[in-house]
């Protein structure tokens, strides 16, 4: 004999959670809705900003055994704090004239206040106990580490500020008549710091000579009452490691093209060149530059062209754009869920619940992430990695995703309504409490197979993928717990009222979309086998090309930006006058178990490794005996050549010493250190089978018994082998985590169904939609970029493999559970027919609205291509990621085949077929 479990009882709580949860959810509303008021202003108190725990990059993602993370670690390990780890260029450019000397002059000025920053940021390092040593340090004590980069410090201040005053000599002259013909406000900076910090380095070094011509001017100066240096030492300038402009003597021609139309300045950062800082390094010296052509206007060329590029400005470029498009699509989305809701239903508080049920959804969800999320400074702390884009997906499947929660939900109260007609509120109550039992199943199932099929991204190895993936489903979880708890709470606070004025009565005619849908039913479930065919045949022909192309895809950064950046302007002038890709060299780090006898025999063996790096896709190999890469195997070096002398000023020099020659106690006369160019975009496949190339040659060296490299390691970074790596470790990720994601919604459907075969079938269905509309993607961008077509973005593939295999289930489950609970009431036709019927229009505005959700990332697109300025598709006012728009473009396409052909044709006529029910019987109308 069993006994009923008590009420209160934990067996009873969890046996019986449909009724007492629902009970709590319609009884008592005004708890639910206090409870939730006080978690938001609990997380908005407790939670850091979105904008203080994101970061953003990808190469800095990889996993920390990839050859380029190793390779980072070997040149920090060799030359610890003295390489720069990103360039911004400052291109200055006219055409078809020369360069003016006021141009030139224009330049110069910008050029003295970045060697100013520089030369300030090392004296800052050497300021105290630091400084000091230097200054009493015994030249024949053996080196040691912190000493030498001290030297190095020392020595860049030095030529920082000499470098800074002799262009203060040079330009200051010729702009007096100017200066003093302005108003003083306008007034050019002087050089009295310049001299005082010169003056304190030199006395600190026991030159005293020096150190009092050096003060004496800046003290004349000062009486002379000049204005002296505007403040140079702001945060961000403290990431610049170097400077190098045109007047350099040793890498000056490097930068200076030989017709006179164009010189660089080149900017040397301690950050990656996707750091967030790189924004405000960017923007401030986009500001300094406006600044300065200001007060040069009356004198500078009208037709002078003055843009910033370089890796670290590309990255930048790409951070600003993806800041831009987080909050384009926030608000975008909002205006197209609510535009889309208010069509669907007019009604007004139909369309309030849901949007906000899904604002306290996003508030409290990345509150909640916010709070797990670890510190983005320091990616080997505790917490998840949020990253910037993230945010978007965040935003358009929550309320994509939560808007279909709060609609079948609201969808099946109504139906309710209108069949029990609810008479008082304690008899509103029990319906809406009846209508959240019937659906909580099939809204729990729906939510499980995206947050299962997101969360196993965990499994990724590649950072970016591993953590999105479980952030999203967090953020999806949070919102199905408020569509179960705050929306019922909302309608039953509200009650029949929120449906004014669509509730119908009974004998009320039946509204015209119904009649379509049960047209719809009627035509799919009479001739199953005809709508299979006829589905399967339009979706194929499209798959197919997608699942041959999977792969075709493109790693290119800088295709990510507008044609119309300012990077990419940049980018393109260098392009015209320069050597391509002389800003993104690999870096080779080949490191011996002993010493060399002597650097003479450095040398010699650094210069035969070079000259073996000479190969089909590398334009030079720069080294310690070749600086800067100006002699290839075969290049005589004569004595009356003005690029031989170069070599061998160069050879000894600061710069060179400081980029090749380890000063690392232990790694001294060991590490040969060679930069290698490439004739190839460090982001093309040419690239990384040049790099193949490379790597292979140096297994073979290090493996020589003849070699004096035999036995050595090596190590390779830089740009080329992070795209390189990144290719392989995606691509790999891709694999598992679609196998992954596979297995897991099938599962979830396995448990929902408890049927192997229909989740199998359910699960075929939508990898058929997903091939299909990345084929279709394919088609209509390679359509839209013509010849600037090189594959989608990488990124697409992955992201929407996952969400839209998990997503696409959705109306899958909604639509099978309700044939599964009218099959208990009519036969298995019967019911597949009154269920298609009865969910088809509920579900088709899920799908829209969803879909529409998506349409929000590509809105910046079409509001370029309704003005005409498609494909070149960007501007500097509308910032779109290309990648962004591609996905959005594809999760729309996906979703509408998903709703309109997936779950209302494929789903419903193989479950016809299927079925053992061979009746005939047709829905009634009613």
């Amino acid at each position: 004999m069993t006994t009923n479990p008590s009420r209160y009882s934990l067996r009873f709580a969890i046996t019986h959670y449909p009724w007492w949860v629902s009970r709590l959810v319609t009884q008592h509303w005004k708890w639910i809705i206090l409870a939730w008021c006080i978690i938001i202003i609990g997380v908005r108190m407790v939670a850091p900003k979105w904008s203080d725990i994101a970061a953003d990059g990808d190469l800095a993602f990889l996993p920390a055994d990839m050859p380029s993370s190793l390779g980072r670690q070997a040149v920090e390990q060799a030359f610890p704090g003295s390489q720069s780890r990103s360039q911004m260029h400052i291109v200055l450019s006219r055409s078809p004239e020369k360069l003016t000397p006021a141009d030139l002059a224009l330049g110069l000025d910008i050029a003295r206040r970045l060697h100013w920053m520089a030369a300030r940021n090392a004296r800052a390092k050497l300021d105290g106990d630091s400084i000091e040593k230097y200054a009493n340090r015994d030249p024949t004590a053996k080196s040691e580490n912190s000493q030498d980069l001290e030297e190095v410090r020392a020595s860049l201040l030095v030529e920082s500020l000499q470098d800074n005053l002799e262009q203060l000599v040079e330009i200051e002259t010729d702009l007096a008549v100017f200066v003093e013909s302005s108003d003083s406000s306008q007034s050019l900076p002087r050089q009295q710091e310049a001299h005082q910090q010169l003056g304190e380095l030199y006395a600190l070094k026991k030159k005293t000579e020096g150190a009092d011509i050096e003060l004496d001017t800046a003290k004349i100066i000062q009486e002379q009452k000049l204005p002296v240096l505007v403040d140079l030492n702001e945060p961000w300038s403290k990431n610049i490691t170097d400077v190098y402009s045109w007047r350099n003597g040793v890498v000056g021609h490097k930068l200076s093209d030989a017709k006179g139309h164009a010189r660089l300045i080149a900017v040397q950062l301690n950050t990656e060149f996707m750091a967030t800082a790189n924004i405000e390094i960017m923007e401030k010296l986009e500001t300094m530059v406006d600044e300065l052509r200001s007060n040069h206007v009356q004198r500078v060329s009208t037709d002078l062209r003055i843009e910033v590029t370089g890796s670290a400005a590309v990255g930048a470029d790409v951070l600003r754009a993806s800041a831009s498009g987080v909050k384009k699509t926030e608000i975008v989305t909002v205006f197209l869920v609510l535009g889309i809701l208010i069509a669907v239903y007019r009604s007004p508080l139909l369309v309030a619940i849901p949007i906000l049920s899904i604002v306290v959804s996003l508030v409290v969800a990345t509150g909640v992430v916010a709070l797990l999320a670890r510190d983005p400074s320091d990616p080997n702390s505790w917490g998840l990695g949020v990253f910037t884009t993230t945010r978007i997906f965040i935003v358009v499947l929550l309320f994509g995703a939560g808007t279909d929660f709060c609609l079948f939900l609201l969808a099946r109260n109504q139906e309710l309504l209108e069949l029990r007609q609810a008479k008082n509120r304690r008899q509103l109550h029990r319906v809406l409490a009846a209508g959240w039992r019937s659906v909580h199943l099939a809204l729990v199932v729906s939510a499980a197979t995206t947050i299962v099929g997101l969360s196993l991204m965990w499994f990724s190895r590649f950072e970016k993928f591993q953590f999105s993936g479980p952030v999203i489903a967090i953020c999806l979880a949070v919102t199905l717990c408020v569509c179960l708890t705050l929306t019922p709470a909302l309608l039953s606070g509200i009650g029949k009222v929120a449906f004014w004025p669509n509730l119908r009565k009974s004998g009320d005619a039946i509204p015209r979309s119904r009649k379509l849908w049960e047209s719809i039913a009627r035509s799919v479930v009479s001739r199953p086998a005809l709508a299979l065919v006829g589905s399967l045949a339009i979706l194929l022909i499209p798959a197919g090309y997608g699942l041959i192309h999977r792969n075709y895809v493109t790693y290119d950064l800088t295709a990510e930006l507008s044609f119309n950046s300012p990077s990419r302007r940049g980018e393109r002038l260098v392009h015209d006058y320069f050597a391509a890709n002389h800003g993104s060299p690999i870096t080779i780090i080949v490191t011996r178990d002993r010493p060399f006898e002597s650097e003479e025999q450095l040398r010699k063996d650094c210069n035969e490794l070079a000259a073996s790096l000479y190969m089909d896709g590398v334009e030079s190999v720069r080294n310690l005996t070749d600086p800067l890469g100006d002699y290839p195997p075969g290049k005589s070096l004569g004595v009356t050549e003005k690029d031989s002398w170069r070599k061998l000023i160069l050879t000894n020099h600061r710069i060179t010493r400081q980029h090749y020659v380890s000063n690392v106690s232990d790694l001294q006369s060991r590490v040969a250190k060679l930069d290698v160019v490439f004739d190839s975009s460090p982001f093309s496949l040419d690239a990384s089978d040049t790099l193949r190339h490379i790597s292979s040659k140096l297994q073979t060296i290090t493996e020589s018994k003849e070699s004096n490299w035999f036995g050595s390691k090596y190590a390779i970074s830089g740009t080329a082998i992070g795209i390189t790596d990144l290719r392989e470790v995606t691509q790999s990720d891709q694999t598992r985590i679609q196998v992954f994601v596979t297995i897991g919604v099938w599962l979830v459907l396995v448990l929902l169904l408890r049927n192997w075969l229909l989740a199998v079938y359910l699960m075929l269905t939508v990898l058929v939609s997903y091939y299909a509309t990345l084929g279709t993607t394919q088609w209509v961008f390679a359509w839209l970029y013509g010849e600037d077509f090189h594959g989608l973005d990488w990124k697409v593939p992955l992201f929407l493999f996952v969400i839209l295999i998990a997503v696409g289930q959705d109306y899958n489950v909604y639509l099978v559970s309700r044939i599964q609970e009218e099959q208990k009431q009519f036969s298995n036709r019967k019911g597949i027919e009154r269920a298609l019927f009865l969910t088809g229009g509920i579900i088709t505005s899920c799908g829209m609205i969803m879909a529409g959700t998506f349409v929000a990332m590509i809105s910046p697109a079409i509001s370029l291509w309704l003005s005409g300025q498609f494909p070149q598709y960007f501007t500097d006012d509308i910032p779109v990621l290309r990648g962004i728009t591609e996905l959005g473009f594809a999760l729309s396409f996906g979703i509408l085949l998903d709703t309109i052909l997936v779950r209302t044709v494929l789903v419903p006529a193989f479950m016809v077929l299927w079925s053992k029910d061979k009746t005939t019987d047709y829905l009634p109308g009613t």
